[in-house]
């Protein structure tokens, strides 16, 4: 344990090398971090595992004059951190990933940044799940190592270690080792094996694994280009190691594969086609389901249902319904994107009045003939139901214990949808709502706020989500509130037009033609791609990807366009970061 701490504190101290450097033209060999033996080719130039820098890609899509911020140094979220060790060893790591700090949400960009780690006990959680993962992947440790059979000759273990420091840190690292990490994992190795020690081959690998999963170069996504910051003006150009994770992280939420590092060594990374071919071959695969429900279901805001307590009077809401609930909607997700007749289009993603339910969900939306219990395909009741944000899950999420909340789903159209903050001025103190009274509908109890300091927001939002009245708290169709009739009309006003409107299947269908609707897509995209809000000398990115959504509302064509946008291949140097 000693060890593998001890070669933590360098490999912590080889990280902080990612920020200081110098930048230079690639005339006077590599420099930076990554920069060693065995990097380069002859005279320090493109090699096997150095391959060419890419090439300038100014205005690859007319966006020459973005500017882009600086890329926020973030910790793997618990999604990632499963997923990538689960390529990675193989083995599955819900539990040990459960044991890293809560990702933190950012009302900046709106989307999850990774928790933070901070103090003792965060350091303890990353090392438990650490050695956890490491046990479970001995299990299978001949499928890791590059000898098989294991060899009982010393020399030829301390061989099989040494090629497999070098394999198994470029690929948990995302991009090859530099030569002072390298030596340090092959010192751990050695120092587990050697007196006073003189652990097992296998343990000995198992305390390099341990060091691994525990280095902020594994659980921050930080991959730094081995020969170092490649400058283009005030810019930093991201190198071909950076971009392969840019892109697994974002369509699969994992480390990059082997194709990835094949097309990085073959020099198949670099210009704006090469990055939309991978990008179009990532997102066509099914593990693309994991980044795509991780993007939607961070957009919807829904959370983690399991946490949403609710009135004991819903007597059907259990936790085989919200397992279900959390289904359906990452089924109906993968539906739109995936699988021969998914079209991408963001109008089947607000408007589809099909999804893919089970038995659960099907009794709670009254859907009749339903059979068997595994998840399927269904056609639901059209005057009920259109597109993701009429599923149970998001209506669950934005409601109270036993009461919808017009608020929660109004405040959740507008922000998500439409991309309208409405801020509470610092000075306004806003009244607590009213208790329900007896014989009270909740549109009623909500309508007080139009005699209120908050009169001027709830005007807009209101409107908006009194039209979701006919769903209770847990998403089941209702037309009666108590004793009354539902009253779920409502109003919106979109570059289209001021629209009268019954029901939120109607607000659906006016905001999937809304050409705001389309913009604040690809707004959204591209903060979740950045986790941070967009800049003011972005605007020329932001500009060609909303265009490209106005052209054709595939959104798997804007997830395309937004890779070869110079937000996802430049950065601004960090506050500090210095070169």
């Amino acid at each position: 344990m000693l060890q593998t701490l001890r070669v933590l504190a360098l490999l912590a101290g080889a990280v902080s090398l990612g920020c200081t450097g110098a930048i230079d033209d690639g005339a006077s060999g590599p420099s930076g971090p990554g920069a060693g033996p065995g990097m380069t080719g002859p005279g320090g130039g493109p090699g096997p595992g150095n391959p060419a820098p890419p090439p300038d890609r100014t205005g690859a899509l007319g966006d020459g004059a973005s500017a882009p911020g600086p890329a926020p140094l973030r910790r793997l979220s618990r999604l990632e951190f499963d997923n990538t060790i689960k390529d990675l060893l193989g083995v599955s790591s819900a539990t040990a990933a459960g044991r890293l700090t809560d990702d933190q949400g950012s009302h900046d960009s709106g989307f999850n940044t990774g928790g933070s780690i901070t103090g003792s006990s965060d350091a303890r959680g990353v090392m438990t799940s650490a050695e956890e993962i490491a046990a479970a992947a001995l299990q299978k440790l001949p499928m890791l190592l590059p000898c098989n059979p294991i060899p009982q000759d010393r020399a030829q273990q301390d061989s099989c270690a040494d090629s497999f420091v070098d394999k198994f840190g470029l690929r948990a690292f995302r991009r090859p080792l530099s030569a002072a990490e390298a030596m340090e994992l092959k010192a751990l190795y050695r120092a587990n094996r050697d007196a006073p020690i003189g652990d097992t081959f296998e343990n000995a690998i198992g305390a390099v694994i341990t060091g691994v999963l525990q280095a902020p170069q594994f659980l921050y996504h930080w991959e730094v280009n081995p020969d170092g910051p490649i400058k283009d003006g005030k810019l930093l150009r991201l190198g071909p190691y950076e971009l392969a994770s840019r892109l697994s992280y974002l369509f699969w939420a994992s480390m990059p594969d082997d194709e990835l590092f094949a097309a990085i060594q073959n020099g198949k990374l670099n210009s704006p086609d090469d990055i939309a071919r991978e990008a179009k071959r990532l997102l066509a695969s099914d593990k693309a389901k994991s980044g795509l429900q991780d993007f939607l279901t961070q957009w919807l805001e829904i959370g983690n249902l399991a946490d949403y307590q609710k009135d004991p009077s819903l007597k059907t809401y259990t936790p085989a319904l919200v397992a279900s609930m959390n289904g359906e909607t990452n089924n109906f997700i993968s539906s739109v994107f995936l699988g021969p007749k998914a079209d991408g289009k963001l109008e089947t993603l607000l408007t589809s009045p099909s999804s893919v339910i089970d038995a659960n969900l099907a009794k709670l939306y009254g859907v009749a003939g339903f059979t068997g219990t595994t998840a399927k395909a269904a056609d639901l009741d059209p005057k009920q139901r259109a597109g993701i944000f009429t599923q149970a899950s998001f209506l669950t999420a934005m409601a109270d214990a036993v009461d919808p909340h017009p608020v929660k789903r109004g405040v959740t159209v507008l922000r998500r949808v439409l991309c309208i903050e409405l801020e509470v001025p610092a000075t306004l103190v806003v009244p607590p709502l009213p208790e329900p009274q007896p014989g009270q509908t909740t549109r009623e109890r909500f309508s007080v706020h139009h005699e209120s300091p908050c009169a001027t927001c709830h005007a807009v939002i209101d409107p908006i989500g009194f039209t979701f009245e006919n769903y209770d708290a847990i998403g089941a169709w209702r037309t009666q509130d108590g004793a009354k009739p539902v009253d779920a009309t409502g109003s919106i006003k979109l570059s289209t037009g001021d629209f009268k409107l019954n029901g939120a299947v109607e607000l659906m269908k006016q905001l999937a033609k809304a050409p705001e609707a389309r913009d604040c897509m690809a707004t959204q995209f591209l903060r979740y791609s950045l986790r941070r809000r967009e800049i003011a000398d972005e605007a020329a990115s932001l500009k060609v990807l909303q265009s490209t959504m106005a052209s054709d509302t595939d959104m798997r064509q804007l997830m395309v366009a937004a890779t070869k946008a110079r937000t996802f291949t430049h950065r601004a140097p960090s506050p500090g970061e210095v070169f």
